[in-house]
């Protein structure tokens, strides 16, 4: 449940720095608000899938 909790904080700050270093660069929708939202939540996916199996694997 830890790892669960820690990989989701995880994903949250470094998915919002990496949103904040590389902006919205993927154009997911017409509408600007709701393309930084959607580009963030690529971005959390993408750690998510990351940091993850590092968690589990590395400090499990």
């Amino acid at each position: 449940m830890g790892a669960l909790v820690l990989s989701l904080v995880g994903s949250v700050v470094l998915g919002g720095g990496l949103w904040a270093l590389i902006g919205s660069r993927i154009k997911l929708a017409k509408d600007s608000l709701q393309n930084d939202v959607l580009n963030f939540a690529v971005y959390f996916l993408a750690v998510l899938v990351v940091l993850f199996p590092i968690i589990i694997f590395v400090l499990a």
